[in-house]
């Protein structure tokens, strides 16, 4: 059975100790840079494993705890299954600790112990002290009521118990999710000597397989995996749980960044807008010594995802302003896209100077353009975006009028194809959604009241021509304000379920008729017999309408005279069967007589115009009579 791996990671003010912690736990120097060393404190991330007495392996992420490097700590915090919360026993709780505790409670991050470090340098009633500061300061917080160790990485003191808490801790962990596509925030980029480009990351979601091809987002660009080291070993695959360094084939170390992701190929998207609830931290979670001011309306800010730290300004949909404390919806803007989805957490920190205000959940990764800069009524559609994948996916059917794709469904998710099938399947039962096709689903609603549109079109259009067998489809189209793509699903299912009918290229309602008026059958007699007596050259339509009192109807009534096959038209002009068949005698006896003839010819022996000739011809051709080669005609028979 194959072990359980989880993310463990570090947090504190600059100089606790957490460096040399994991160095005592186990034996990897996590300061990797010499400057690192020099200065004796960690500016980057760093990374460290071991396995617990369980058997669970715990990759290790050690962070920077100085305020200058805390971006670098939000990039490793992001996706972490523990924290260790680490406070120096002679210095107590500082500006960093409680900015990193903040910036975990924004993260959602669910366990943690609390590890007072240096306790080789202090009393044991100074430690008293330390631990019942430590206990207030993080009330209300997902380490209240944490365990709590006091180590010494000098002298070995307390280590075996911290061992001991972590496997506890480790396994009340949950399974990480496979059913989810592969997702690996790149935090780290090198180039190794005859490999190439490596990118290490946590894998929060899937798994990936050596040979696998991926994509590298926002860049889009697409490559294979060469090869995947976990934790100085070479494995074929990785799965989410496990820190891992990839090798990808073809890329070049300046093409991509910390922050980028590498996926699936298509299972994400890339937005520079971004819709969010966001949160802002009290003025009681933040330090004495910080002050900061309100978030207003298009101010700048600094906005971390994953391992991404973009920036942008934010906007809100109701205010203009936002104090400390409060939440709502608003809207990002940023100067550079990002890989994102619904529900990844955030957190944003102030432009300059640098503090951490806030933070919360993607709503919509790819949000509608919106006309006005803040339009209030978007925020109950947001609310209920926010609830959860099943309300998102009715939400975003009730903003689009030509259905949707599952695949760019599971993308806004990050979710596979077969979950959104779920959720879809469920809309489907309970009457919500309706598919158009096996990967496309549109709102019943939106469906209903274009149903309802349709009939009342097709109800007026026949009490207003109601010599008209139906409706064009086009014109019925354009009517109801259908988009061009769903029209046609959509008509084959209300015939299916017996609303309208369709013919052709003609839509009616199936209980409409068309019913002569003794006026109209006589207008239909006069209108054969102008046109029989026209021979082979009949009026011109405008002509012969303008016999008639109400020109709307006799074009109407001319129409169903054409489907009927009393008359036929060709091109401008109408003429009667019978001139159609003389008009195919014509012509068989001229290539009797010729093997082939010209319209000169066709013209002189029915003794009209070319006016009417050409269009006779042409209509000789379509119907397979005859076919042109060059400038003479043959019958079709004997061309084949």
């Amino acid at each position: 059975m194959a072990a359980k791996h989880i993310i463990v990671g570090t947090a504190g003010h600059v100089d606790h100790g957490k460096t040399a912690l994991i160095r005592a736990l186990t034996g990897i120097e996590t300061d990797r840079h010499p400057e690192e060393r020099e200065r004796g404190m960690s500016i980057d991330l760093g990374f460290a494993h071991l396995t617990l007495p369980s058997g669970i392996v715990a990759g290790i992420v050690d962070v920077p705890g100085h305020e200058r490097f805390v971006h670098n700590m939000l990039a490793g915090a992001s996706e972490v299954d523990m924290v260790l919360f680490v406070v120096a026993a002679d210095e107590g709780v500082m500006p960093q600790t409680v900015e990193h505790l903040q910036i975990l409670q924004l993260l959602n991050a669910k366990r943690g112990i609390i590890v007072v470090t240096k306790r080789d340098l202090v009393d044991d009633d100074w430690l008293a002290l330390v631990r019942e500061d430590i206990a207030e300061k993080v009330k209300g917080t997902f380490l209240e009521g944490a365990p709590m160790v006091a180590v010494s990485s000098v002298t070995g003191e307390g280590l075996d118990e911290l061992l001991q808490l972590m496997d506890s801790v480790a396994q009340e962990v949950p399974p990480k999710d496979t059913t989810r596509p592969l997702r690996l925030p790149i935090d780290d980029i090198f180039v190794k000597a005859g490999f190439g480009t490596i990118v290490r990351g946590a894998i929060f979601s899937g798994l990936v397989h050596v040979g696998d091809e991926v994509e590298v987002f926002p860049k889009g660009i697409v490559t294979r995996v060469r090869s995947l080291h976990t934790y100085g070993k070479s494995v074929e695959v990785a799965v989410a749980g496990q820190r891992a360094a990839m090798n990808l084939g073809g890329v070049e170390r300046e093409a991509i960044e910390r922050g980028d992701v590498v996926a699936q190929p298509a299972t994400m998207l890339s937005s520079q807008r971004i819709d969010v609830k966001l949160k802002l931290l009290t003025q009681s979670a933040l330090h004495p010594s910080i002050s900061v001011p309100s978030l207003r309306h298009g101010s700048p800010i600094r906005f971390h995802l994953g391992t991404a730290e973009k920036i942008g300004r934010i906007f809100f949909f109701d205010r203009d302003e936002m104090e400390l404390g409060e939440e709502t919806f608003a809207e990002i803007r940023l100067e550079e896209p990002i890989a994102c989805a619904w529900g990844d957490l955030f957190v944003i920190r102030t432009y300059s100077p640098m503090v951490t205000i806030g933070g919360g959940q993607v709503i919509e990764p790819i949000p509608q353009q919106r006309r006005r800069r803040r339009v209030a009524s978007e925020l109950q559609k947001l609310e209920r975006k926010a609830n959860s994948e099943r309300d998102y996916i009715v939400a975003l059917l009730s903003e689009t009028t030509s259905g949707i794709g599952f695949r760019e469904i599971a993308q806004r998710l990050f979710v596979a194809h077969e979950q959104v099938r779920k959720i879809v399947d469920e809309l489907v039962t309970s009457n919500a959604a309706i598919l158009l096709d096996n990967q496309t689903v549109i709102s019943a609603d939106f469906v209903n009241l274009l149903r309802n549109e349709i009939v009342s079109q097709l109800r007026r259009y026949h009490a207003d021509r109601p010599l008209r067998r139906g409706m064009p489809k086009e014109q019925l189209r354009v009517a109801v304000k259908a988009p061009a793509e769903i029209f046609e699903p959509l008509l084959q299912r209300f015939v299916q379920s017996g609303e309208i009918a369709v013919e052709r290229e003609l839509v009616r309602l199936p209980s409409h008729e068309i019913e002569l008026t003794d006026e109209h059958r006589d207008w239909a007699k006069r209108m054969e017999q102008r046109v029989r007596s026209g021979g082979f050259a009949p009026p011109e339509l405008d002509e012969l309408l303008s016999e008639f009192p109400d020109k709307e109807q006799a074009s109407d009534l001319l129409t169903l005279l054409v489907e009927q096959g009393k008359l036929v038209k060709v091109g401008e002009f109408v003429f009667h069967p019978s001139v159609i068949e003389k008009a195919k005698q014509v012509v068989r006896q001229l290539c009797e007589q010729h093997g082939s003839f010209t319209a000169s010819q066709f013209r002189e022996a029915i003794n009209t115009t070319r006016k009417y000739a050409i269009p006779l011809l042409e209509f000789l051709d379509h119907i397979g009579i005859t076919i042109r080669r060059g400038d003479v005609r043959v019958l079709k028979a004997t061309n084949e």
